[in-house]
């Protein structure tokens, strides 16, 4: 349920990068909870019927978006495309080599990852004394340590054991450190 949640989310606002239309005052900021609520309801109804539950998916919304889907007849046709695959077309899938599959699957990795904030991360940590946050402030070292813990915290539960204990612990990790900083900080001064 977590993760579905989270790619779910996290879908929403890949797509809303790539669009650009990142505006705070965009009317189609309830997309991710109509998205939400609609994954949801798709789940019990998968559930009760005896299916597998779902979620939006980052690499398809990307390809969609590439491709200059974007609206309903888009998740449609992707939709139809899904069940005639999976019902006509599966013994010619099968016949494609797995390393063209690892290929695609490589490319559209490479294409989800959000690059510039990781690199953007590593960068500050590494070297930027005048880094900045997003409000205009200055960050401290110490905060853009935290910063980067919690990536290679995440980054390694993630990929060495469970995603969703990964993410759950990044969050932890990175929200508690810095709630402990600010509170020490705060009553230095």
């Amino acid at each position: 349920m977590i993760i579905a949640l989270v790619e779910t989310l996290l879908a929403g606002k890949v797509v809303k990068d790539i669009i650009g239309n990142g505006d705070d005052d965009d009317e189609n900021d309830d997309i991710p909870t109509r998205s939400v609520l609609a994954m949801s309801a798709g789940n019990i109804i998968s559930a009760s019927l005896g299916g597998f539950g779902g979620c939006g998916l980052i690499p398809q919304s990307v390809l969609n978006i590439k491709s200059g889907g974007g609206g309903t007849l888009s998740s449609i046709s992707y939709a139809l495309a899904m069940a005639s695959f999976v019902l006509f077309f599966a013994p010619l899938v099968g016949k494609i080599p797995e390393a063209v599959l690892a290929a695609i699957m490589l490319a559209v990795a490479t294409d989800t990852v959000a690059w510039g904030p990781t690199l953007g991360a590593v960068r500050n940590m590494m070297h930027d004394p005048s880094a900045a946050a997003a409000t205009g402030s200055k960050v401290s070292r110490i905060q853009r340590i935290i910063e980067f813990g919690a990536l290679v915290i995440t980054s390694y539960i993630c990929y060495f054991g469970n995603l969703a204990v990964g993410i759950v612990a990044g969050v932890a990790f990175q929200r508690g450190l810095l709630y402990i900083y600010r509170r020490f900080d705060s009553g230095t001064k």
